[in-house]
């Protein structure tokens, strides 16, 4: 297991997410801020790093532009403070990154575009040429034509996206907390900071809190289904405070702040962090307790052992895969739609050629190529 120090001094790839508590007050950008984060990102890019920004703000740059103190709930109202405030956001980063000479581009992402193969390689593609070319990308969710069904839900699982997708060594939470505790500090005085995390198990989630402050989306729950994401897609991360932005040049100093979680000795592989974590579920299977032995010893689900089918899917969709007390197993393209699945489930291989008489018969529910099981649940 690679120790923190090393893996800091030896990335080359780094994702630093920053949230807008950390930016904004009072719903106003704070330029400051701005200025202090830039200067630090540049240390990073002096030392060779090539680095990607995920960075929330731009509702709250919208409210400050038209003069709104208080935000609305509705959907129509966030998305239009979204475009009217990420105009804002991009061209204060800009200026805050001139005076290092780094060139930023502003790169909106949706569930799609990781969902779709042909857009998640391009924009792989994309992110490659702009690192190449020295620009600092400066990624946020397409908060103006997202739908709340489908969504990233929050910057820290769309930076443990971004960090998956580019390979990156290193991903840096910054947000208003110190790091994982054992407990909520605000309400359990004994509760102490984890320095480091060796994998994500029950423990560990349950240490994981509820929702964070008012002008962000995510808390600790949320990074830790980001690290989770991350770390297995062999990827460490650091969840630190960011109150003051020197946390990454004491980061990259060595300095052992907030929690640190290892990345795991058997990464998944591109392709199936693809389908593990970028594609949406249509729909869920639930399989019997054979079935779950028999997938977690590396085989192929197969009919007899699906108890039941939820939601509405296709040939080729992704499904969540559960067991029967409800628990995700993991994630898988599916070779039957949902109606001719419910119509085989439970039954044997030597029994499914009397009911599907297709040419190239095969009872594969969901190939082992295509299956991405979770060792960890969150």
């Amino acid at each position: 297991m690679i120790d923190r120090n090393t893996l800091v001094l030896q990335a080359k790839v780094v994702v630093v997410k920053v949230g807008s508590s950390l930016l904004v007050r009072g719903s106003r950008l704070q330029e400051s801020r701005l200025a202090e984060l830039a200067e630090n990102i540049s240390l990073y890019r002096e030392s060779g790093k090539r680095v990607i920004l995920v960075s929330s703000g731009a509702v709250a740059c919208g409210m400050s532009v038209l003069s709104h103190r208080r935000r609305k709930r509705d959907l129509p109202y966030k998305q239009a403070m979204a475009a009217v405030g990420q105009v804002l956001l991009m061209e204060r980063y800009s200026e805050a990154f001139s005076r290092y000479t780094i060139p930023v581009a502003q790169v909106l992402l949706a569930p799609e575009d990781i969902h779709l193969r042909s857009k998640y390689l391009n924009t792989r593609n994309t992110f490659t040429a702009l690192l190449e070319l020295g620009v600092l990308p400066i990624v946020n969710e397409n908060d103006t034509v997202a739908v709340e069904e489908i969504r990233f839900g929050d910057n820290d699982r769309l930076s443990a996206l971004v960090a998956s997708l580019l390979d990156a060594d290193l991903l840096v939470i910054l947000s208003d907390v110190e790091g994982l505790y054992t407990g909520d500090p605000k309400r359990d005085p004994s509760a102490v900071l984890v320095r480091e995390v060796a994998a994500i198990d029950q423990d560990v989630e349950k240490m994981g809190g509820g929702a964070g402050s008012a002008l962000s989306t995510g808390g600790m729950r949320s990074k830790i289904i980001a690290s989770h994401i991350a770390t297995r897609s062999g990827t460490g991360v650091i969840v630190a405070s960011g109150k003051d932005f020197s946390v990454l040049r004491r980061i990259i100093q060595g300095d052992e702040v907030g929690t640190f979680f290892h990345p795991q000795k058997q990464a998944i592989k591109s392709r199936k962090r693809w389908i593990g974590f970028g594609m949406m579920c249509r729909g869920s299977i639930i399989v019997d307790h054979g079935a779950e032995l028999a997938l977690q010893s590396h085989k192929s689900l197969l009919p007899a052992g699906v108890k039941a089918c939820e939601g509405s899917f296709d040939v080729g969709d992704c499904v969540d895969i559960k067991t029967e007390e409800g628990r995700s197993l993991g994630r898988g393209l599916v070779n039957f739609a949902s109606d001719e699945l419910a119509r085989i489930r439970g039954m044997h291989t030597s029994a499914l050629k009397d009911v599907l008489s297709e040419n190239g018969f095969s009872p594969v529910v969901i190939h082992v190529d295509n299956l991405v099981l979770f060792s960890e649940q969150v």
